[in-house]
């Protein structure tokens, strides 16, 4: 696998950071069973094959070799009563790193049937030290603008937690037309909370893409649906720079993160350096 230099020559692109930060806001670094059962899910319903094993090290190898030099983890609840045993296992891979080249941004979970939603984030952040929250409403069967969610939604605003959110239910992966709804109603709920749009909402960027005009506080991150580039027009990164963020889904992806990064080659040198890194590195500034 190419080295960054090597890559960053051929594609033509400097980092965001003086420093070579290079930030993927979209992995899945899950523990033990639940990571083997994700990818047997993989395995068993999705085309591949797929680029990363399931093996953190050896994903970590890869993103490194790739430039990448910052991860957000991103566990995801898929029913009440493990959000917790999760994010303690994203904390304690945040804080040990298996590749020494890359700092693992650790990420939080919940899920709107646990008994205290807003209990378990704000114990992830000040207990655990996690930093970003993720959900995802296919795996988890429910929406983003579930009631249940409500004084969740109001601690992640006071705090400005960037929080990614998976918003459709098929099993592919794709969010399709109106399932986008729920996210909406919580941006204009809850506007101080940074709302991530997971794979731009893949197929239904259309969409997305009207969300993210509207709406301040709505992001999205560019991360490949299994073997699908997000299609959003270099027009919409433009226009909109300060809103996108770098993100590969691995280990679980059939693109490679050199694929993920060449993306952004053709882009105005503002705009790539703000969805290399310079956009996470805002949001995680801002969280309180």
């Amino acid at each position: 696998m190419a080295s960054f230099d090597e890559f960053s020559s051929a594609a033509g692109f400097s980092s965001a950071a003086g420093d070579g930060t290079v930030v993927d806001c979209h992995v899945h670094l899950l523990p033990g069973r639940l990571g083997e059962s994700v990818r047997r899910f993989f395995d068993n319903h999705l085309d591949g094959p797929l680029v990363y094993p399931n093996d953190h090290a050896v994903t970590l190898q890869a993103l490194a070799s790739a430039g990448i030099s910052e991860a957000w983890n991103l566990p995801y609840a898929h029913r009440p009563h493990v959000a917790e045993g999760l994010n303690k296992a994203s904390a304690q891979l945040a804080a040990a790193p298996p590749h020494p080249s890359i700092q693992i941004i650790g990420g939080a979970t919940v899920h709107p049937a646990d008994d205290s939603p807003e209990r378990i984030l704000a114990e992830a952040l000040d207990t655990l030290g996690l930093r970003v929250l993720k959900l995802h409403c296919s795996v988890g069967d429910f929406e983003v603008d579930d009631p249940r969610l409500d004084k969740l939604w109001k601690l992640a605003e006071n705090r400005s937690v960037p929080t990614v959110i998976h918003a459709g239910h098929h099993i592919s992966g794709e969010t399709h037309q109106g399932e986008l709804a729920a996210l909406e109603n919580v941006a204009r709920r809850f506007p101080g909370v940074p709302l991530i749009i997971a794979h731009a909402a893949h197929p239904n960027t259309v969409e997305a893409m009207k969300l993210v005009a509207a709406y301040p506080n709505i992001y999205a991150d560019l991360t490949p649906r299994v073997i699908d580039p997000v299609a959003v027009t270099d027009e919409d990164l433009e226009a909109h720079a300060d809103r996108f963020l770098l993100g590969t889904d691995a280990p679980n992806t059939g693109l490679t993160a050199e694929a993920c990064l060449s993306r952004l080659d053709r882009l105005s040198p503002g705009t790539r350096a703000a969805i290399l890194a310079g956009n996470a590195r805002r949001l995680l500034t801002n969280a309180r």
